[in-house]
C-alpha cells in the first residue's frame, strides 16, 4: 500500500474527509446488499411455504382425492391371527362366519444339493470341482448328443432349452427366467431355487426333459447342416435354438414364415462375412506382394537367412501415409506396414463401390471361389429344412423316463408337491395353490391371500379349522374426522399464505447495517426485521395465483353426482366464514369446534349418515380438481424446478448476480478510496514543496 500523508502539512483531517466522500459512494453497494438480504429472506420464506404446500398436496389432497378414503363401514375380526377385514360402503351390516381352509401359494422348487463333479488337470489327474453357473451340463452327465431338450411350461409360455456340449447351468437359469419364472443357482448352497412370480393354482409350471426321436433329431441336424451351425457365432447359434423352440411350440404358417425370414437373414449375413473375409485376404496378399519383398542370403557358415524388406513402393506408401519415423529400423518399417498400412489400405479398398458390388454379387448370385451358394438356392434349402423339421416335430416329443434333470438335483416336475427325502438331500416342491375360504357356508377361491366378497376385503393370514366371525357396522365418524382434518390443514396453509399476501407495507424499512444494529436492542432489531420479512410476499403474483386457484376450486367448483344432481362444498355444509378478512377459510357448519357455526345444523354429518356415497363422490371430485391444479402449479419451467411452487431457479440466479455485483462494488470502492488518498497525498507533497520554497526565499531576504 502507498504511504499516505494525512494532513501533515495542510493540517486537514484527511481520513475524515475521505471517509465522508466514501460514505456517499458506499450507499450504492449497500442498496445491492439490501436487495440480496431481502431476496435471501424471501427465498427462505418460500422454501418453508413450499414444504407445507407440498406436504398438503401429497399427504392430504393426494389421499383424499381417492374414494377409498371415505369408507363408511368398519369390520372387526374375532381372530386377527387368521384373517383381518376392511369394509366398503356397499358391505351389508351384520356378521359373517368365515373359515380359511387353505392359503394361496406360489409354486417353489428347491433342488437337491449338487455337490461336485470330476475334472481333469493338465497332468491327467482328476479333481473334485464345485458346480458354478459356468459349469456345462454335459460335465454333469447330461445328454449332449442333440436329442435331449429341457421343456419349461409356465402359464401361456413354453420354452425349450436344447442341450449341447456348450450349454451351461447359467443357460438353464436364463431359460427359466425367459419363461417368466424366478430362478437362480446358489453356488454356496449348490442348489437351484425356482418359483412362480405369482401365487395361485394358475401359476403352476412344469419342467421336463423331452427326447427327440430319430426322425426328429435327423430333421434338426439337417437344418443345422443347412445353416452351417458349427461355424456360426454363439449369438447366431442361440437364435437358431430359439427358432427351433418356437417351431416346436407352434407349427403355424406365421411361425414358419418368421423362421424362414430369420434363418435366411442369418444365412445372408454369413455369406456376406465369407465374401468380405475372402476379399480381405485377397487384398492383403496383393498389398503384401506390392510393399514387401524377401531376400535370401548365405552366411559365412553356409546357412541361408531370409529377410523381409520394403519395396520402393512400400517405402513411399509408408511416407505418404505419415507412418514413417526417422528412428525406425527397416524391420520396424516392415512391421508398421503389416500392422497398420496394409490393413488401412484393405479397409479403404473394401469400402469402394467396386468391392461393395463384388460382395453383394457374391451374396446374391453365389461364388465358387468363396464357397457361397446363390441366395435363391440358400433360401429354398432353408424352407425345405424348416418344413421337414416342422413335419417331424408336430408329432410331439417324448418325455424322458429317466430324466437327466436328476443330474441337476431335480427330476421331471409336473407341479405336484414333493417332500424332501429323509436325509434332507433331495428335491422339494411346494405346489401352486389357491386360497380356499368358506363364507357363510359358501366355498370361495382366490389366487392370492386377499379376497373381495360382498363389499368386504378379506386379508388371509393363516389357515385354521376354526370359524372366524367378521362383524360389519357403520363408521361415519372416521369419514367425518378425515374430512374435518383435511379442512383444518387447508385452512392452516391458506391462513399462512393470507398472512403474507395481505401483510402491511414495510415501505421505508431496509435491512439494518451492523452499525445500526449496535445502536438498537436485540428486541428492536428483531421487530424491525420481522416487519420487513412479513411484507416480502405482499401482493406477490405467484402467491396470489396459488391462493386464487385453491379458493376457486374449494369455494366455487361443483361435481355432478351419480344421482344426476350437482353439488358444491356448500351443499355439504362446508362454507366460507362471515368475516371477509378470513379470505376464503372454510367452516364446517354445526361442528362443535367451530365457534362461529357450532349452533348450526351439521349438514355434513347428516349426509354421511344418510347418503355416504354422495359425500364420497363430491369430496373426491372437488379434491381431485384441487390436486390437479396444484400439480400444474408445480410444473417445471426455466424459472422453477419440478415439484416447486415458486421460481427457485430465478431467485438463485438473481442471488448469484447480487453476489457478483457486491464483489464488483467492493473492488470499485477500494480503487476509489486509494485514488482519494493519492490525490490528498499529492496535495500534501505540493504544499510541503511550496512551504520549503517559501522558507528558502525568506532566508535569502532575511
Amino acid at each position: 500500500m502507498a504511504i499516505r500523508m494525512t494532513g501533515l502539512t495542510s493540517g486537514l483531517d484527511t481520513e475524515s474527509i475521505v471517509a465522508a466522500l466514501m460514505e456517499a459512494q458506499k450507499t450504492k453497494k449497500t442498496k445491492v446488499e439490501n436487495k440480496k438480504t431481502k431476496l435471501e429472506w424471501t427465498q427462505s420464506i418460500w422454501s418453508g411455504l413450499n414444504k407445507k404446500l407440498y406436504s398438503f398436496y401429497t399427504d392430504y389432497a393426494g389421499k383424499m382425492r381417492f374414494q377409498s378414503s371415505y369408507l363408511t363401514k368398519k369390520a372387526a375380526s374375532s381372530d386377527t391371527s387368521v384373517l383381518t377385514a376392511t369394509a366398503k360402503s356397499a358391505a351389508a351390516n351384520g356378521s359373517y362366519n368365515i373359515k380359511v381352509s387353505q392359503l394361496a401359494a406360489a409354486q417353489y422348487v428347491t433342488s437337491a444339493k449338487l455337490g461336485t463333479y470330476k475334472t481333469k488337470a493338465e497332468d491327467g489327474s482328476e479333481t473334485d470341482t464345485a458346480v458354478t453357473s459356468k459349469t456345462k451340463l454335459g460335465d454333469l452327465g447330461f445328454d449332449t448328443t442333440g436329442s435331449a431338450a429341457i421343456e419349461i411350461k409356465s402359464g401361456d409360455k413354453q420354452m425349450n432349452l436344447y442341450v449341447d456340449e456348450d450349454t451351461t447351468v447359467g443357460d438353464f437359469v436364463q431359460k427359466l427366467k425367459d419363461a417368466g419364472l424366478n430362478a437362480s443357482f446358489d453356488e454356496k448352497q449348490s442348489r437351484f431355487f425356482i418359483s412362480s412370480k405369482d401365487s395361485g393354482a394358475d401359476s403352476k409350471f412344469t419342467i421336463t426333459q423331452t427326447v427327440l426321436n430319430d426322425a426328429q433329431k435327423n430333421a434338426k441336424d439337417a437344418l443345422f447342416d443347412t445353416m452351417g451351425y458349427a461355424k456360426l457365432s454363439s449369438s447366431d447359434q442361440s437364435t437358431i435354438k430359439q427358432i427351433l423352440s418356437d417351431l416346436q411350440n407352434a407349427q403355424t404358417t406365421e411361425s414358419k414364415t418368421a423362421a424362414y425370414k430369420s434363418l435366411q437373414d442369418i444365412a445372408d449375413n454369413t455369406a456376406k462375412s465369407k465374401a468380405t473375409e475372402y476379399y480381405n485376404k485377397q487384398l492383403t496378399a496383393e498389398y503384401t506382394d506390392k510393399y514387401i519383398t524377401s531376400e535370401t542370403s548365405v552366411g559365412a557358415d553356409g546357412n541361408e537367412t531370409t529377410v523381409e524388406k520394403l519395396t520402393d513402393e512400400g517405402r513411399q506408401a509408408l511416407k505418404d501415409a505419415g507412418l514413417d519415423n526417422d528412428t525406425y529400423a527397416d524391420s520396424d518399417r516392415v512391421k508398421v506396414v503389416k500392422d497398420k498400412l496394409i490393413s488401412k489400405k484393405v479397409d479403404e479398398k473394401l469400402a469402394t463401390d467396386e468391392y461393395k458390388k463384388n460382395i453383394e454379387d457374391a451374396v446374391q448370385y453365389g461364388s465358387v471361389d468363396v464357397d457361397i451358394t446363390d441366395k435363391k438356392t440358400r433360401d429354398a434349402d432353408i424352407i425345405v429344412a424348416v418344413d421337414a423339421y416342422v413335419t417331424q416335430i408336430s408329432t410331439g416329443t417324448g418325455t424322458s423316463a429317466s430324466s437327466d434333470l436328476k443330474k441337476l438335483g431335480m427330476d421331471n416336475i409336473d407341479g405336484s408337491a414333493v417332500k424332501e427325502n429323509a436325509s434332507g438331500s433331495g428335491m422339494a416342491v411346494i405346489a401352486a395353490a389357491d386360497s380356499i375360504v368358506e363364507v357363510n357356508g359358501a366355498t370361495l377361491t382366490s389366487s392370492n391371500t386377499t379376497l373381495d366378497v360382498n363389499g368386504l376385503t378379506l386379508d388371509l393370514v393363516s389357515a385354521s379349522d376354526k370359524e372366524v366371525k367378521i362383524t360389519v357396522s357403520n363408521d361415519t365418524s372416521a369419514v367425518y374426522d378425515s374430512i374435518k382434518d383435511f379442512v383444518e390443514q387447508y385452512n392452516s396453509i391458506l391462513a399462512e399464505m393470507n398472512k403474507y399476501y395481505y401483510a402491511s407495507s414495510a415501505k421505508g424499512y431496509d435491512p439494518l447495517t451492523d452499525d445500526q444494529k449496535k445502536e438498537m436492542s436485540d428486541d428492536e432489531v428483531e421487530k424491525w426485521e420481522t416487519k420487513i420479512k412479513d411484507s416480502l410476499l405482499r401482493r406477490d403474483n405467484t402467491l396470489g395465483g396459488i391462493m386464487q386457484s385453491m379458493r376457486s376450486v374449494m369455494n366455487g367448483a361443483t361435481v355432478t353426482a351419480s344421482n344426476g344432481k350437482t353439488y358444491s362444498l356448500a351443499n355439504l355444509g362446508i362454507t366460507t366464514g362471515k368475516d371477509y378478512k378470513e379470505y376464503g377459510l372454510l367452516h364446517i357448519k354445526g361442528d362443535e369446534d367451530d365457534e362461529d357455526y357450532a349452533d348450526s345444523t351439521n349438514t355434513l354429518e347428516n349426509m354421511i349418515n344418510e347418503d355416504p356415497d354422495i359425500v364420497q363422490e363430491v369430496m373426491s371430485g372437488i379434491i381431485t380438481n384441487l390436486y390437479n391444479d396444484l400439480s400444474k402449479k408445480m410444473t417445471a419451467t426455466t424459472m422453477s424446478s419440478a415439484l416447486t411452487f415458486y421460481n427457485d431457479k430465478e431467485m438463485t440466479s438473481q442471488l448469484n448476480q447480487y453476489k457478483k455485483d457486491i464483489k464488483s462494488w467492493e473492488s470499485k470502492l477500494a480503487d476509489m478510496e486509494d485514488r482519494y488518498y493519492k490525490q490528498f497525498t499529492a496535495m500534501e507533497k505540493s504544499l510541503a514543496s511550496l512551504q520549503s520554497q517559501q522558507s528558502s526565499l525568506a532566508s535569502y531576504l532575511g
